[in-house]
């Protein structure tokens, strides 16, 4: 079994190694951050001095109208529709707030940070994945609007929701998923912090409802101390300062891209200046090139587990994202049933694990995910594997800042999601493979189906 001989492998490694730099120095605390500046309204302003007077004020104001609230009701039990008081509500600029600005400058980590040092549980979900209104309302109701029986029991931890990814949402027409936010922000019993990477024309309704902070990336002195500290405690000299400087240019502040790309070179070693200068410039944790080398490389190379480990250790590629890619290429190179069904299964596996992963911090499970993921679907059904040039496919439901859909594709999305209000995601991973077999099924499907949402020529292509 493949469980089996991931067990047996390598367990003599030691927990620390398998932890990626990102998140073995992910700051447990405001005290051990080198915080960005911010702005709200155009004034600058301490981040983490507003965002603790936003959440004492809330659990404040929120106690003192629940107990109201209860006083109301108790009289509206006893009175005449007409003379009935109205339920009192928070505020929405007192219930939620948006932290705004790029990728990888620490802003879910000042979130995490500060909730650990005020003893809070963080409830986190990503907005880009929970697009609709329905997704959304069952994802977030129950937690904004009511604690458990354990809240009861023991009050040790109160709660914290973030929404990250705020501007994945894609569109507004039949979406409902930025009012639906709004709603829960009326309702909220505790507070919400959403982030987003960038500004969105779409959530205009959400900027006038709420406090806009423009979080800026640190200063290259900042990041500059920060990673030479890291370095030190890793034990590595063989990185040079014009290296370093290299790093942080190329990465444009983003603290994230600088540690991954680090911790990959830090394990090379005896390069000329030049060869080093140009390994520098070709990593990236989203490296597309790579991507598709490695793609290739695990369903039509790949025979070993440990061959499969070998490609996805020397990777530079983001664990998640690589995971992302292989989910949506994988019926490309599997056509076996069966062997599609328990790769299918491997990957279902690796995302249990990965979700025990943040939810425990464990990562000492990330081998796990890795193997699974990638070793338990790579070496599935190697006798069935197809060879020869095969293309390799975006992760359609990726969020990724460098991939955008076509004209074809962007006009296909919104004539469906006239018809049906499904989320970008859900289109891609379900909907549009379903109506691919429909209409393969015989062309008088294929031209209903086009008759129906009014497609052109192009846009029938994508269904073929």
């Amino acid at each position: 079994m493949l469980l089996e001989s991931i067990c047996e492998i390598d367990m003599v490694k030691k927990k620390n190694d398998n932890i990626p730099w990102i998140e073995k120095y992910r700051p447990k605390s405001i005290k051990d951050m080198a915080l960005p500046t911010a702005k709200l309204n155009r004034q600058k302003v301490n981040l983490v001095e507003e965002l603790t007077k936003f959440i004492d004020i809330f659990f404040r104001e929120i106690k003192n109208i629940n107990n109201k609230n209860q006083e109301i009701k108790v009289f509206n039990r006893g009175c005449l529709e007409k003379e009935k008081k109205e339920i009192i509500k928070l505020p929405q600029e007192k219930t939620a707030i948006l932290l705004e600005g790029q990728p990888g400058i620490g802003k879910t980590s000042i979130v995490y940070a500060l909730a650990n040092d005020m003893n809070m549980e963080v409830i986190e979900t990503n907005a880009s994945d929970t697009r609709t209104r329905e997704a959304l309302e069952s994802k977030l109701k129950e937690t904004t609007k009511s604690k458990g029986i354990m809240d009861f029991i023991s009050e040790t931890k109160r709660k914290l929701i973030l929404i990250d990814e705020i501007d994945g949402i894609y569109g507004t027409k039949d979406r409902g998923a930025v009012p639906t936010i709004l709603d829960l922000a009326k309702d909220t019993q505790f507070p919400i912090i959403m982030c987003a990477n960038e500004y969105k024309l779409n959530l205009q309704s959400l900027y006038n409802a709420i406090p806009r902070y423009e979080v800026n990336p640190l200063s290259k002195d900042e990041i500059l101390k920060i990673i030479t500290k890291i370095l030190s405690l890793e034990n590595i000299d063989n990185i040079k300062q014009l290296d370093l400087e290299l790093i942080i240019n190329k990465n444009e502040g983003d603290l994230r891209g600088i540690l991954n790309d680090l911790q990959a070179l830090s394990q090379i070693s005896n390069e000329t200046p030049e060869e080093r200068n140009k390994i520098i410039m070709s990593l990236h944790r989203d490296t597309t090139e790579e991507i598709f080398s490695i793609i290739r490389d695990l369903f039509q190379k790949v025979n070993t587990l440990n061959e499969a480990r070998a490609i996805t250790n020397k990777s530079d590629v983001d664990y998640n994202f690589l995971y992302k890619w292989i989910n949506e290429n994988l019926p490309m190179f599997v056509y076996n049933k069966r062997d599609l069904s328990n790769a299918f299964e491997y990957l279902s596996i690796a995302d249990e694990i990965f979700g025990r992963i943040k939810k425990n911090m464990d990562w000492s499970l990330l081998p796990y995910f890795y193997d699974l993921f990638a070793g338990g679907v790579a070496i599935v059904g190697k006798e069935n594997r197809t060879q020869g040039y095969k293309p390799v496919n975006f992760p359609r439901y990726s969020t990724s800042s460098f991939f955008s859909l076509n004209a074809a594709e962007s006009s296909l999305i919104e004539k469906i999601q006239e018809k049906y209000p499904v989320s970008q995601s859900e289109l891609f991973r379900d909907f549009i493979p379903f109506l691919k077999i429909y209409c393969a099924i015989s062309r008088r499907n294929l031209k209903n189906l086009s008759d129906w949402l009014d497609l052109n020529a192009k846009e029938k292509n994508l269904l073929k």
